[in-house]
């Protein structure tokens, strides 16, 4: 098995946890990312609703910075934006 797996009891190899793909104006994690859209950034996921589809909130940039530097898990953004009555969705 490859560097990104690990082994754990006997022969059977787990797959270690992925990390997020970060740059410059993008975070992209399993099933969520946060991008900069004419300048605005957008927290955009997989919506597990009947039917499907994405959500998208704005972020701050206060926001995307902390995602950035992993103080603000998806758990926390979806706190912030999907269960906060404050926060409407991004009309598509």
């Amino acid at each position: 098995m490859g560097e990104n797996s690990k082994l754990k009891m006997g022969e059977t190899y787990y797959p270690s946890k992925k990390r997020n793909e970060i740059s410059e104006n993008y975070i992209r994690g399993p099933g969520w990312k946060v991008e900069l859209v004419s300048g605005q950034y957008v927290f955009e996921f997989l919506a597990s609703r009947h039917g499907g589809g994405v959500d998208c909130y704005a972020l701050t940039e206060d926001e995307f910075n902390q995602v950035k530097s992993d103080n603000l898990s998806f758990e926390d953004l979806l706190n912030l934006t999907d269960r906060n009555p404050n926060r409407d969705l991004l009309s598509k």
